[in-house]
Formats: C-alpha cells, structure tokens, sequence
C-alpha cells in the first residue's frame, strides 16, 4: 500500500507576455491511499458472498451479481480573449451495482422502472478495503430489494397479458461467455496546467477580429479507468484518456441575427494534440469565416441538393445511423404495453433496405485510429456487461444487416456483440463505438472526389429544378456555449427514437451557384430529414473525416464515441429560411485589446 499525493493547481507560467504569470491554486494538496489490489479484492469477495448468503425470506436469490467501478480524472479549462475564466480539477469513484433476480428467461430486467433507474452511488477514493466492501454491501441490499420488487411487479403484469405468438421464447438475459482483460493503467492525473497554455493562446486569436463579439475556448481532459466484476466470471481492468478543445466565436449580421462557429480538436492525451501553429491557423480559419458571414446572404425556402462535409458529415450520419442501431427490445410497461420511445427506428427492419444501395456501414470498437491517424473515441475491448467487442456489420449495400447488441437478446439477435455501454451515472444500453461509414466497393458514385461530387451536385439540382448548398458543420450540443441563450440557433438533435422529423440547425453553409462558385449563406433550417432519409444519398465522397464527441454528456460522464464518414450527397432537402424578430447589436463597438 501507498500514498500519492495530489495537488490540483494552475500554473500560468511562460505567459507572462499576456499578463498572465500567476498561480491559482484551486485544491490543497491531498494524499490517497493507493493499493491497487484493494478494490479487486472487494469486488470479487463481496460479489460471492452476495450469491452465497442474500437472500430475503420466500424472495428469490440473485443468480447474478456485477460490479463496475469507475475512478474518473477530469480537467477543465476555459478562457475567453486570452484570460483564464476557470481552472478546475476533479476525482472521483462511482460504483454502478446490478443485481438479478428470477433466471435468465425471467428477471427483473428489462422493464421501465429498470431502463429509467439506474444503481449508481459514489465510493470512497481512498482504496480502503473495508470502507469499500462496506459500500458495495449497501449497494448490493438496496439493488437486491429493488430487483425483488421489480420483478413482482412483472411478474403480475404478465399474469394479465395473452402470450404473442410472433414473440416466440426470448429470454431476458443472454448466455454470453464472460471475458477478462487487464490493461494496465498508466496512472497519473490530469491536471488544469496542461491544457491552460493551449486554451490560453487559443483565445486570443478572437483579439484579432474587432467584430467577434463572444469567444469562448474550453479544454476538457479526462481519463477513466473502468473495473468491472461479475458473478458469472467477467473481469475486466480497461482505461482511456480522452482531450477535447473547442473554439467557439459568436457574432451579430447587421439585422441582428446571431452567428456562431466553432472548431473543435481531440486527442487521447494533451500532447496527441495538433501542433498549437496548427490549432491557431484553424482557430483563425473560424473566425474569419464568422466574420465573412455577417454580410452574407439569408437562403431561400425551397427543396435543395445538399452535400454534407467535413464534421457534417459525421453529425448527419450520427443523427439518422448512428442514433438508430440500438438492438435492444422496447422495455414492458407495468400494464404490459411497451415503451416504444425507447427502442430505435431501425430495431425491427433487419434485412431491410435502409439506404441509398450505395452505403456501407460497420461498427468497430476495436479500431483505435481513424483516417490521418486520428484517435477513436469509441475503442474498446471489453462492454460494460463483460462481454468482448465484436465488429458489426450494420449496413451492406444499403440493407440493414446488423444491430448493436446488449445481453437484452430480441427474437433475431439473441447474443450480445459488445455494445452495451454506460454513462458514469447510468445503466448500459447499446451505444455506437466507432461507426465506419463508406462506399460501396465499385459502385457508381461511390467514391467520387470533391469535383466530382460538385459535378455530380449541379447535374442533381439541374434536373430537379433545385438549389445547391453545401454544409460544413452542424449546431452540437456537445460543445459548451454554441447553442445557450439563443433565438435563431436550434439545438443539434440527439437521441434515438425519435419519431417526428427534427428541425437541422446548420451552422457553416455554402450555395454552390450555377457558375460553380461556392458562396457563403446564412438562416437557413433543414426539414424533414430522418432515418429513410439515407436512402435519398446519391453520391459519396472517397475520404472520411473522424466526428468524435461523448454520447449523453460532456467529458467523463459520457460514453466515448466516433463516426468516420465520407462528404454525402443528399436531393431533395426541404430548406426553410429562418424568420423571426432579432435582438438589436450592440450600439457601440467593443473595446479594443
């Protein structure tokens, strides 16, 4: 055993040329006790006297038990035109406890009460064996009482309810060899001081640009080292690091209408990050892009071919694909019905054309870099049920071949393939890892490069009588500042299951103009596009460009993930010019720096 102190604190050093050059110090220095076989032994001893000795009178024992401990590292930095607005470093251990009653054909699971609650408790960060088996005890008695409950509750439900024939006999929970996997973990915590330099210079690159009003640029590192234990043999021991900076600038057009842009920048760690010369020429990049747009014209209402580039792409595929893969069948209310909201578009259409013929898809937790070498969010090995990865083929010529599988089989699919994931604070469901989209291998269209698509994009609007626009980046709620507070600017769309059209708020977008010059435009709202939207793709790019963000909140509490996708080339998009009142522009110009 131990001890390793921590001392969270913010060193603005090298800066003195901004003004800079102070120390903030944010957390006393503090020492935990590390043992690092402490909490693998709680785990294992507490999960097998659960199975031996829980039990409540005439109520069923647990046939499974499983622990999953996170111990989360995360810090955060923002600064705004070159000052430090804050600096804060966090340690935390969450725990989350499943128990299950009845069998494998019947349990507890699987219900609504289930799928919306979730056993997630804080543990100490000292790895104190018997401060941690004491918490892991309380966890386990208070699941195991809310399991029996549960499953009394189903139990009577479906004493009421006539059996479907077209159901057939799908277990509740899926027989799945367990796996163990032990990575080791590089240790250390990340700290304020390693983002503030580049988050601090990156800011003041919207100094230069008299017309950005706002500029916010915030760097989130976080590393979370997962644990999980189950009864049935499961271990695993995986951790990952991930960095994120976004720059984001906001403006007024001269009639008042607000304009945000951003750029954003990932890593698996601070110093996998692009060189800062590069991150300031694309920081300068956005806002002079920003800047050009407050003179540009509003678009028109209208149906238009509309090509999706560059982190677009991926938005778009992550909204109509990536949103809708999930396997797992619809939870059963108390009356017996079904929560359909909670199911996805696409979890009853295997075998089904989904797409455009030309589409291809997979999704490959087991891929650690994406095109330029960049790291993948979603890599992983072992899910947050034990079970190893798999790659999937979801997607084969524009048929629907696969689904993203948790250990809640359906009549089609009745093993898991490795995607149930959890956020820090909830149960695991299945979740996109690294979804790989491309084109079909030879076919027409497939794979065309960018003149190409642009040709292919004029001869498209000329014969539908259409206008052309081309979109670089989307509204994203991921990213801190860009849709707050705001009258013209919709929020991106997240969440599967959704069953009405949602409105697309783009945020960068061209008009490709009959002389084929590409033309900067603003207002304007994309309708009408879900999932069967895919099959109205009819040209890909041949280069995909990595989207990587955190599935259900920022930083660690989310689920890690990635889209690679090449430029799509959709017709037909029902385009709506933004119209409203606009707040008036400040009446006097902003101080200069």
């Amino acid at each position: 055993m131990k001890r390793a102190s921590l001392t969270i604190a913010v060193v603005l050093g090298g800066l003195g040329s901004l003004g800079l050059g102070r120390e903030v110090l944010l957390m006393p220095a503090r020492t935990f006790v590390e043992d690092d076989q402490a909490i693998a032994r709680a785990l294992r001893e507490e999960a097998a006297r659960s199975m031996a000795e829980l039990h409540l009178a005439d109520s069923p024992r647990p046939y499974y038990v499983a622990y999953a401990v996170s111990d989360v590292n995360q810090a955060v930095v923002t600064a705004t035109f070159g000052a430090v607005t804050g600096a804060t470093g966090y340690r935390g251990r969450l725990l989350r406890t499943e128990v299950r009653v009845g069998d494998p054909t019947f349990d507890n699971s699987n219900t609504a009460e289930s799928v919306f609650g979730s056993d997630v408790e804080s543990l100490p960060v000292d790895d104190d064996g018997p401060a941690l088996r004491r918490e892991l005890w309380l966890r386990t008695d208070e699941a195991y009482k809310n399991a029996i409950e549960t499953l009394a509750k189903k139990k009577s439900a479906a004493a009421g309810q006539a059996s479907r024939e077209d159901e057939g006999e799908v277990p509740d929970f899926s027989s799945d060899k367990p796996a163990q996997l032990v990575v080791p973990f590089p240790g250390g915590a990340p700290e304020p001081d390693q983002l503030v330099d580049v988050v601090t210079r990156l800011s003041t690159v919207a100094r230069e640009f008299s017309e950005i009003a706002g500029s916010r640029v915030t760097g989130t590192y976080a590393t979370v080292r997962r644990r999980f234990v189950s009864s049935a043999g499961a271990a695993s021991d995986e951790s990952r690091g991930t960095v994120r900076v976004d720059a984001v600038a906001e403006t007024q057009a001269p009639d008042g209408m607000r304009l945000v842009n951003f750029v954003s920048f990932t890593a698996s760690t601070p110093s996998g990050l692009p060189p800062l010369a590069d991150m300031q020429k694309a920081v300068r990049h956005m806002a002079t892009e920003l800047v050009e747009m407050r003179e540009a014209p509003i678009a028109q209402n209208g149906a238009a071919t509309v090509l999706f580039e560059g982190p677009a792409a991926g938005q778009i595929v992550k909204l109509l694909l990536g949103d809708n893969l999930a396997g797992t069948p619809a939870p059963r209310t108390a009356s017996g019905g079904e929560e359909r909201g909670q199911t996805s578009d696409f979890a009853e259409r295997l075998g089904q054309k989904v797409a455009a013929s030309l589409l291809m898809a997979s999704d490959d937790p087991l891929r650690d870099l994406g095109p330029g070498k960049v790291p993948l969010f979603g890599a992983y090995r072992i899910d947050d049920e034990g079970i190893a990865s798999e790659r999937v083929t979801v997607i084969d010529s524009g048929v629907l071949k696969g689904l993203l599988m948790t250990r809640a089989p359906r009549k089609e699919l009745t093993h898991s393939n490795g995607h149930a994931r959890a956020t820090r604070f909830g149960g695991p469901r299945a979740v996109v890892g690294n979804l790989i989209v491309s084109g079909k291998p030879n076919a027409p269209r497939a794979a065309l490069s960018r003149p190409a698509l642009l040709a292919e994009m004029t001869r498209a609007a000329k014969s539908g009588a259409l206008r052309s626009y081309i979109v670089k980046l989307l509204d994203d709620p991921g990213v801190a500042g860009v849709a707050s507070g705001d009258d013209n600017v919709s929020m991106f769309s997240v969440g599967g299951a959704s069953r009405s059209a949602p409105s697309i708020k783009p945020l960068v977008v061209y008009r490709l103009n009959a002389d084929g010059k590409e033309e900067l435009v603003r207002g304007l709202t994309l309708e009408g596009l879900v999932p069967r939207s895919l099959k109205d793709i009819v040209a890909m790019g041949k280069d995909g460009t990595v989207y990587n963000y955190q599935e259900g909140g920022a930083g660690f509490v989310g689920i890690p993930s990635s889209v690679v996708a090449p430029p799509l080339l959709f017709t037909d998009v029902d385009v709506r010019r933004s119209i409203g009142k606009n707040r008036r522009p400040p009446l006097y110009p902003r101080p200069g720096f």
